[in-house]
């Protein structure tokens, strides 16, 4: 399984670009602003990129939807309650910056425990609501891309609409903390860390 970790944009958003060892099919986590970066190393290593799924649809998070859509034909994916996201710049947080973003509408909707097949890698989707409604978490093997659920010694912001302090902690207690320790923690800002390292370290939910 390859990795490959994008930080773009004004907000510094974390993209990863994923493919298993030996095949070329992809699908990126998240895009945000300036994409192009992506694309180029989609074309260098000769990649398919098959989906494109959005952890939540902030727009710091879904502003390179359009182009990494246009350009590669993959399918966009998000959970059902994030969807109106999508189209709505009011939601999406993009209006409170002066902007109209709108993303094109996704190809499948999300739910708790659904799987997204990449060659013989296999992504299971945990509904883990409180920054967003809708928001996801996506589990590989020993990797979790998280958004922004948690981070290194921090957690996602639940001071703007749609957010929920209580929905978050128990997002990463009943959901994220319950992985193994040693599963490394992708998250959408920042650097990775791990989940034994979280539950002893994080002052916001240290268990």
């Amino acid at each position: 399984m390859r990795v490959y970790k994008f930080t773009v944009g004004s907000f510094a958003v974390n993209n990863y670009l994923i493919h298993p060892e030996n095949s070329n099919q992809a699908l990126l986590i998240d895009a945000g602003e300036e994409p192009e970066p992506i694309l180029n190393t989609i074309r260098q290593k000769k990649l398919h990129l098959l989906y494109l799924i959005n952890t939540h649809g902030h727009g710091d998070h879904i502003a390179g939807n359009s182009l990494i859509l246009r350009e590669t034909g993959a399918k966009l994916l998000i959970h059902t309650l994030d969807a109106p996201f999508l189209q709505d710049p009011n939601l999406n947080l993009s209006a409170f910056f002066g902007f109209q973003l709108r993303s094109p509408e996704p190809d499948r909707l999300l739910q708790e425990g659904d799987t997204i097949q990449l060659d013989r890698l296999q992504f299971r989707v945990l509904h883990t609501p409180g920054h967003t409604p809708g928001h996801i978490s996506l589990v590989c093997q020993t990797h979790a891309f998280v958004g922004d659920v948690i981070f290194q010694g921090s957690i996602g912001r639940t001071d703007i609409p749609g957010a929920s302090s209580r929905q978050l902690i128990e997002s990463i207690q009943r959901k994220i903390f319950t992985l193994p320790d040693d599963t490394i923690l992708h998250p959408g800002h920042g650097p990775d860390t791990r989940v034994g390292a979280e539950k002893q370290h994080n002052p916001f939910v240290r268990i």
